[in-house]
């Protein structure tokens, strides 16, 4: 890398930084409604009217809420068709992830974008995919945690790479292979400032600060930054296509994912419940 390179991926670090120290995280391409939505569930009592109103002022969105009140993961004896049916029948965990889902989906799709940043974007998405339907499963299955909740962390975990593409487009002449390391450094602390100013809980914050911890603190019982952790590990593995020793894999062990003999699950018994969160979230 040139010098010139290093000193342009310096002052991205810098800027960064100094959004992080300003509590300046933007992210621009997210809907209106969608930071709206967020904005409403800061308040100690959510008002679901304002809630209702959000959605359906945004016809993708109040479409997407819809189609996900009626799949096959939540779907009751009828048919909703009305926004306000929707939203209580999913509840605001559900609602709070069909909104983050829609919004980095709708993000690939803007017409401004270069077709580097673009499949960057698509690329992004597919890890939130992958990783929100492997902590549905393991939360569910694995632990007596909220699974709509792990569901939500998960998705929440690419914010921080999500704003950092979108920034290094506003940065010229930055090269994208010092984008990995910068990526691999800074994501999960931005993810985590971005999940503070939407009033995230405290569970779901430290899981997007830790995230990338292959052997996170022990708590007295399964916490959402394991399960994050763990679904980041498998999705790594299955992705590699290397097989996963878990002798070395305490983590594993904890949730009941691998046994102490160093054999281990990657899910394959729960691939349909897996793949039906994946359809659930579109993709």
């Amino acid at each position: 890398m040139t010098a010139e390179a290093m000193q342009i991926a310096a002052g991205f670090v810098q800027q960064l930084a100094k959004d992080l120290n300003n509590d300046n995280l933007e992210l621009p391409m997210f809907p209106d409604s969608v930071i709206r939505i967020q904005q409403v569930f800061q308040a100690k009592e959510v008002n679901i009217e304002e809630i209702i109103r959000v959605i359906s002022s945004d016809p993708a969105l109040a479409a997407r809420v819809l189609q996900l009140s009626n799949s096959a993961a939540v779907r009751g004896v009828s048919e909703i068709v009305e926004v306000r049916q929707a939203v209580v029948r999913i509840g605001n965990k559900l609602v709070q992830s069909a909104a983050v889902a829609f919004a980095i989906r709708q993000a690939q799709r803007n017409d401004g974008l270069s077709n580097e940043l673009r499949a960057a974007l698509k690329d992004i998405w597919a890890e939130s995919v992958e990783l929100a339907s492997r902590c549905y499963v393991i939360a569910k299955h694995f632990t007596k945690l909220n699974a709509d909740e792990a569901l939500l962390t998960g998705l929440l975990s690419v914010v921080g790479k999500l704003y950092i593409f979108m920034k290094a487009q506003e940065q010229e002449g930055l090269d994208y292979i010092e984008l990995d390391v910068i990526l691999a450094d800074w994501h999960p602390a931005i993810a985590k400032a971005i999940a503070e100013s939407w009033n995230m809980s405290a569970d779901i914050v430290n899981a997007l600060e830790a995230q990338l911890d292959t052997n996170p603190e022990l708590q007295e019982s399964a916490s959402l930054t394991e399960v994050l952790s763990a679904a980041r590990l498998i999705s790594q593995h299955d992705a590699s296509g290397t097989p996963l020793d878990a002798c070395h894999l305490p983590l594993l062990q904890r949730l009941g994912l691998a046994g102490h003999d160093g054999t281990s699950h990657t899910l394959a018994e729960h691939a349909d419940a897996i793949d039906g969160v994946r359809q659930q979230l579109g993709g």
